[in-house]
């Protein structure tokens, strides 16, 4: 159908001419399907959609329990649609010009404390492939920042042991340099062995599941679980919690900010600077060191 094609050519510009990545591709693609139903519902298409019809739209998503931050990939994948068929002149108007987007809240996780993930990255007693894959992963995780889709995405060639250097490509397709301390390195140097006793002949990923695959970035959520479980943590944890931890922790040690903004790879420091916002033990450390009122008071 026409309206599937002109899907087809704005997600192969996302992908080619700006470069994002897959997995915002996939959820513009799915965003846009749901859209499309709707406008056929109405008897519209995008070339005929107006105002009216986004806005409706919107509201019935709302309507139905979509959850703030997900209406905002909504509407702006609606928007990024409409404007780019108006620029390439495949229709006369953009309905979107001018559209607000929705407001959301921003959600940031709440850090594992040290102690907590001392527990959580205790090396594993027993040699088995998925024991040791664990804990490599964990540990790169969590002292390196890494969003799970570029954890699970590394190749062979992106890791170096030796300099105890990392280069994850992240968001845009943008490769970062980013280091790893002795103990990441040691567990995946202890992993590395066995993938390539157990696996020898296997693609060039470095993490693989248990069939000698690629694993996913739920295969990685579910292992997670079950290790915070195993170590006692309360709740559920999830992959943003490590790195939202490790931006803390770095922070609260007295990193600098745009180090920690390169370590993650945020294209803003604005993004950064969310961590700084949830951790007053890291106000209060800056405050005593810096301030000249916050000395201890003389006898």
């Amino acid at each position: 159908m026409i309206q599937d094609a002109l899907v087809d050519d704005f997600i192969r510009h996302l992908r080619v001419e700006r470069g994002l990545s897959a997995n915002t591709c996939l959820s513009y693609g799915y965003q846009l399907g749901v859209y499309l139903t709707f406008l056929r519902e109405r008897g519209r298409e995008p070339a005929t959609a107006i105002r009216e019809d986004v806005l409706v739209y919107l509201e019935r998503r709302k309507s139905k329990g979509l959850k703030s931050a997900s209406l905002f990939i909504a509407a702006m994948a609606v928007r990024q649609f409409h404007r780019y068929l108006a620029q390439a002149g495949r229709v006369l108007a953009d309905p979107t010009a001018g559209m607000r987007l929705p407001r959301f809240k921003q959600r940031i996780p709440r850090p594992v404390d040290a102690q907590a993930m001392d527990r959580l990255l205790r090396p594993p007693t027993e040699a088995k492939f998925s024991a040791v894959r664990d804990h490599a992963m964990l540990e790169l995780m969590y002292v390196t920042g890494m969003r799970v889709s570029e954890l699970v995405g590394l190749r062979l060639g992106q890791v170096d042991l030796g300099a105890g250097i990392a280069r994850p490509v992240g968001k845009g397709s943008r490769e970062r340099l980013v280091p790893f301390g002795a103990r990441a390195a040691a567990a995946m140097s202890r992993y590395l062995a066995v993938r390539s006793a157990r696996f020898p002949a296997a693609q060039d990923v470095v993490f693989l599941n248990a069939r000698g695959r690629r694993l996913t970035r739920s295969g990685f959520a579910w292992r997670l679980v079950g290790a915070a479980r195993r170590a006692g943590l309360s709740g559920s944890l999830t992959p943003h919690q490590l790195r939202h931890s490790c931006a803390t922790h770095l922070l609260e040690g007295g990193a600098d900010i745009r180090v920690v903004q390169e370590i993650l790879g945020h294209s803003s420091l604005t993004t950064t600077q969310a961590y700084t916002h949830v951790s007053p033990t890291l106000m209060l450390k800056t405050c005593r060191r810096a301030h000249p009122r916050f000395g201890a008071l003389s006898s």
